[in-house]
């Protein structure tokens, strides 16, 4: 898994819920807020309300005391304020003071009235006291309203901080939610004369008067009414606030079930509904760090699983692999893991004592699995690495599938990693790294092998090898490359170039007058799948204008058992176009007969080992005589490849066969050795 798939998969579990849940705190906190403020409006509306009408009552007894004291007597003045305190529910008692000491009728205020406080007095034509201590300054025109804390506290350094103001706009707070309206409508009032806990207010107004005062003991009621709009309103908004709460908290847990569901889906493997691979490694890199015993990764394939699948469906299939996946979820240990991994393996963490125990462990997990399956016969082979390090675990997985034998026989074989598997597979990769640019620079080279005729022994044909010098790793043998490119598809290439050189070749040779000979070149099975392969061979040919009938096409007789009709179909294209076409390694298939009998050849090649390590030599030497005299029945020339010694030359010679191919007579030589050799005797 690459670094990047692997931030990715980290970054979906570790999805955080912090974001949200900060979120939530401040919404929340934006809601109280907003709640606070509004209820503050409301119960400032009603005290605003509340003070207002009790000012406007305290400045009418202040106008009245104004406009009757030099007129009335100064009983008749305080019976006539008598008539306020029954009129106005605010005011509970009315004073007058003539001698400008108000303290004589409030003594509770002499320890907190001071210069200040009664220069106060002179300058802002009221002050009120607010039990305990508080004093409330009003500026009606501007409603601006003051509470500040007692002036025994003015000299301190924090006084500033005890002092809270506030400024209300009836147009921008009240008018909004007509609370003004309310409250001074006593048609609208009426009916709500029930009253709550009054607060307590010692007032005092300057008059017109000089040194007379007029003191009031008000006491604030708020009415029924009153009270519950502000519930009402405070419990509505208190809904919201609890609503939201709830929303938001809600929100929260969603995303934290969703964060549990988004990793059980990463880590589910949708075939099995078990661990998949990328969980695999996570969790086993976990276990390896945290414990102190020894793990090895086991890769468990199940062989012939397309087989399966081909027989009882791709559903069936699947239901296998989950039937397996949850026999070895029971029998494994508490801190050993498995997980679906690609096709039909199941990747294992096991621990592991010793190479013996493992094997032992992986044979009964074989045996437990076929015998849950008694209907099936299953069949499994393991390969293994052990784990050193946490870090190492995608690497051992990697190892481990490397290390699965690859020809299973069938018999629960079990295969152990080894630094070889993995130097092969370091230079696998090399070679596919470099097959591109090897190309283009002219690495491979063409070979050319003589064939020589059985009667005369002269060179008369030749077949056309690929050799491969590398700038670092130097001379590699056709048969480590070429079977590594048949499967990554390059041979295609590769099979292109070796046709354009020999074409390049036998152009060149034309061009100097030499007589040219034929000269057979490999076109790979996977070339055969094409349908236009014939028409794209002409055209390579074509182009260096070679005559086809020096252009021999050799195939292997696997080509036989793919497409058959595309196979004949192009055969009998190239042969209509003048190609000789041959087959290469005859007799070394189990079908080589009946190949001859549905393909139109014109050559064939007797495989080398119907004549190396003979046990019974009279036995091969008839196999090899009735091949040749069947050949020559159908019409087709005989090619024996490998002959190495004057007897194998002498006996084909007595069979008639066309043209020998081995080390007898020469092997594999260089374009500049094989022109000595060809032709050294011959004139242009």
């Amino acid at each position: 898994m690459s670094r990047k798939k692997e931030r990715k998969i980290k970054r979906l579990q570790h999805v955080t819920v912090w974001p949200t849940i900060l979120g939530m705190i401040i919404t929340l906190i934006v809601i109280f807020v907003m709640t606070t403020f509004i209820c503050a409006v409301a119960f400032s509306g009603l005290v605003n309300s509340t003070l207002i009408n009790s000012i406007k009552e305290c400045k009418k007894v202040v106008q009245t005391v104004n406009e009757n004291w030099n007129k009335s007597s100064r009983a008749n003045i305080e019976s006539k304020l008598l008539n306020f305190e029954d009129v106005y529910d605010d005011v509970f008692r009315i004073y007058i003071d003539d001698k400008n000491d108000f303290i004589s009728i409030f003594p509770d205020l002499k320890d907190s009235m001071t210069d200040e406080k009664w220069n106060n007095l002179k300058n802002n034509g009221m002050i009120f006291f607010i039990e305990p201590g508080y004093k409330l300054n009003l500026e009606v025109e501007n409603m601006y309203v003051s509470l500040e804390s007692d002036f025994q506290n003015s000299s301190s350094s924090d006084s500033d901080e005890q002092n809270y103001k506030w400024k209300l706009t009836p147009k921008n707070l009240f008018k909004s939610i007509n609370i003004l309206y309310i409250l001074e409508n006593e048609n609208f009032l009426s009916w709500s004369k029930n009253e709550l806990p009054v607060l307590p207010v010692i007032a005092i107004f300057k008059t017109d008067i000089p040194n007379v005062n007029v003191c009031f003991s008000l006491s604030y009621k708020i009415n029924i009414l009153q009270s519950n709009l502000v519930i009402i309103i405070v419990g509505f908004l208190l809904i919201i606030f609890v609503t939201s709460a709830v929303f938001e908290i809600f929100k929260v847990i969603r995303l934290v079930q969703e964060k549990q569901q988004i990793n059980k889906l990463i880590a589910t493997d949708t075939i099995t509904g078990g661990k998949n691979k990328d969980y695999f490694i996570q969790k086993a890199k976990s276990l390896v760090k945290k414990s102190r015993k020894n793990y090895s990764i086991v890769q468990l394939k199940l062989e012939k699983y397309k087989n399966f699948c081909t027989a009882f469906g791709v559903k069936q299939g699947e239901n296998l692999l989950e039937q397996i996946n949850s026999t070895l979820e029971i029998f494994l240990s508490k801190k050993e893991i498995v997980a679906h991994g690609s096709g039909a393996n199941f990747i294992l963490l096991i621990f592991s004592q010793n190479p013996e125990t493992v094997n032992s462990r992986i044979k009964n997990l074989m045996n437990i699995l076929q015998e849950r399956q008694k209907d099936r016969h299953l069949y499994f082979s393991a390969g293994v690495c052990p784990v050193k390090k946490h870090d190492e675990i995608a690497s051992a997985i990697a190892y481990a599938e490397l290390a699965i034998p690859r020809q299973a026989n069938l018999q629960n074989e079990i295969g152990w990693f080894t630094t070889e598997m993995k130097e092969n597979q370091v230079w696998e990769r090399h070679i596919e790294d470099d097959m591109e640019k090897a190309l283009i620079n002219r690495e491979f080279q063409v070979y050319l092998q003589p064939k020589y005729s059985t009667k005369q022994e002269v060179l008369s044909a030749a077949e056309a090898l690929v050799r491969w010098t590398h700038p670092t790793l130097g001379f590699i043998s056709p048969g480590k490359f070429i079977p590594l490119f048949e499967k990554n598809g390059f041979i295609l290439q590769l099979d292109d170039y070796m046709l354009t050189e020999v074409c390049r070749l036998q152009s060149s040779w034309a061009s100097q007058g030499k007589n040219l000979i034929p000269i057979s070149v490999n076109v790979s099975r996977a070339h055969f799948a094409e349908d236009n392969l014939a028409e794209h061979i002409c055209t390579i040919v074509d182009i260096f204008k070679v005559p086809h009938e020096y252009i021999e096409l050799e195939l292997t007789e696997s080509a036989f058992f793919d497409d058959k009709e595309t196979l004949l179909t192009t055969i009998r294209k190239l042969k209509s176009f003048g190609f000789k076409v041959s087959m290469d390694d005859f007799g070394a298939g189990y079908s080589s007969l009946n190949s001859l009998k549905e393909l139109p050849l014109d050559i064939i090649k007797l495989d080398g080992e119907f004549f190396r390590s003979v046990d019974d030599l009279q036995r091969s030497n008839l196999i090899v005589s009735e091949t040749i005299t069947l050949a020559k029945k159908l019409g087709m020339k005989i090619v024996a490849e490998g002959i190495e010694t004057r007897e194998q030359v002498d006996f084909l010679a007595m069979q008639n066969c066309d043209l020998i191919q081995g080390f007898y007579f020469s092997k594999p030589l260089p374009v500049n050795e094989f022109e000595e050799r060809a032709y050294s005797k011959k004139g242009k």
